[in-house]
């Protein structure tokens, strides 16, 4: 796992640098940037880790014959009991 950290006593600086940083990440192709999680600072700072990995792009699928359609997945049937006395 790759994080990013913006560690500041400076609240409103940190918050700032946020603002900026954000929007660049969500605009970066090269890149996935997962949602910012704040943590306690016990000084009124700002902690603040994002998680961030390189994009693989779209994810590829084959298809080996369409004409066949998917069989929906079995579920369970419930069977009546045997009447009294049939064994």
């Amino acid at each position: 796992m790759v994080q990013i950290r913006v560690m500041t006593d400076d609240r409103e600086r940190g918050e700032r640098v946020v603002e900026i940083l954000l929007p660049l990440l969500q605009a970066c192709t090269a890149l996935q940037a997962g949602e910012p999680t704040r943590l306690t600072h016990r000084g009124g700072g700002l902690r603040l880790v994002l998680d961030v990995q390189p994009d693989e792009g779209p994810t590829s699928v084959r298809i080996d014959r369409a004409d066949v359609p998917v069989r929906p997945e079995r579920t369970a049937r419930w069977r009546r009991a045997l009447p009294p006395g049939s064994r």
